[in-house]
């Protein structure tokens, strides 16, 4: 009896024992799980970053990481199910508008591949892109145009539903539906949620459109204006002579390498060609002069010249509006969109040519990422993620 007491006695000692071994070793496994290195997405090519520094390379780097963290935490993303991610990185263009001082944009983008990257032999989508300090924003207009400061003008796109902590939301993640096409969202944070563009004038938007037509300096619009002026006849009469010249030495090289027959067949077809042309050309030079005429009496750079000296001086401080093919639109059409273009001071510089003035996040319903199970880790994303720690990021004081 006392026998099995003891023995009871140890069994219960090492039970406890067990028991208590349990309660430490719990957390130092989960500790352990936490300390595992976080999954990362496999970079698709070599990190393409230029006119960086070493240190404002490590800087940008260490930026582009943070931001990384944040998606790494949506499980769909951290743990892809049927479908591969692949990351690229990329950086070092001045942001535009800002010249040398200006800060200097990166990024990096997540490529998709379903089911995998061996299945598609490679080809994917950027489903999803995270910008630092892209000056012109979301704006994709189809006539975007840089005027004579090179100073871009963009078609804002339509306001979308904003996130938490954003500046501005344009579009929002949208797919095909009944009455409505697939949408990109673009989610803007920007330092103290101040605007990084500045809209455009009525005058400054038409002296964009005659720098755009007429050149620097009006070259483009006298070399127009020179190329019009002087029919295709009489253009063609010009040449005549240093025609005749290539002629004769072609004629001469065929003579010599072929004999006089080819030479002289070869006389035949080169000389009954020149009088064809010019037949052709005499026959349609009244023509071609009446439209030459017409065009150099109405062209479009007289025009835009017209519209602007036509203003008064609040017309020409009033905003300029245009439609989404860029053409002008009038102040309050429903279909307008404001014009805008970069704010130079918002994006100049004050320490660090890296440091983080604007986040743009992209996520787009291209046709690949439309796979269910992308579309799903998508939209898992961009109503999950921690848009409050990209506002943190901005208004940090770098």
């Amino acid at each position: 009896m006392m026998f099995l007491t003891s023995a009871f006695a140890r069994v219960r000692r090492f039970a406890s024992s067990v028991f208590m071994l349990g309660v430490v070793v719990t957390p130092l496994a989960a500790q352990r799980a936490a300390d595992q290195p976080r999954p990362r997405w496999p970079d698709n090519y070599d990190p393409q970053f230029s006119n960086m520094t070493t240190a404002e390379h490590k800087a940008a780097l260490a930026v582009l990481d943070e931001i990384q963290r944040l998606f790494e935490k949506i499980p769909e993303l951290a743990h892809p199910r049927g479908f591969e991610i692949g990351r690229q990185l990329a950086g070092g263009g001045p942001s535009l508008s800002v010249d040398e001082r200006g800060v200097l944009m990166y990024s990096f983008g997540l490529v998709f591949y379903a089911p995998s990257k061996a299945a598609t032999f490679g080809e994917g989508s950027m489903c999803i892109t995270v910008a630092v300090n892209k000056a012109n924003g979301s704006h994709q207009g189809i006539r975007d145009e840089l005027d004579e400061a090179n100073r871009g003008h963009y078609i804002e796109q339509d306001i979308g539903v904003p996130k938490p902590g954003s500046t501005i939301v344009y579009e929002g993640l949208r797919w095909d539906m009944i009455g409505a096409d697939r949408r990109p969202g673009y989610v803007i944070f920007t330092t103290g949620g101040k605007s990084p563009w500045i809209p455009i004038t009525r005058e400054q938007r038409l002296q964009a459109q005659i720098f755009h037509v007429g050149g620097k300096n009006g070259e483009t619009e006298k070399e127009i204006k020179a190329a019009l002026e002087k029919t295709a006849y009489e253009q063609w009469m010009e040449g005549a002579a240093e025609r005749s010249k290539q002629r004769e030495a072609a004629i001469a090289t065929m003579t010599r390498t072929q004999g006089n027959a080819a030479g002289a067949d070869l006389r035949t077809q080169l000389e009954q060609t020149e009088r064809d042309v010019t037949a052709q050309l005499k026959a349609g030079d009244a023509e071609d002069r009446a439209q030459r005429k017409g065009a150099l009496a109405n062209r479009t750079i007289d025009d835009l010249r017209a519209q602007l000296a036509a203003l008064t001086p609040a017309q020409r401080r009033a905003p300029a509006f245009a439609y989404a093919d860029g053409s002008t639109a009038a102040a309050g059409d429903p279909q307008s969109h404001r014009l805008l273009t970069p704010d130079p001071e918002f994006w100049r510089a004050r320490k660090s040519r890296v440091e983080v003035h604007g986040i743009q996040v992209v996520m787009g319903p291209t046709f690949f990422c439309a796979n269910p199970a992308i579309r799903a880790a998508l939209e898992r994303t961009y109503e999950t993620l921690d848009w409050l720690a990209l506002k943190r990021i901005v208004d940090r004081p770098w």
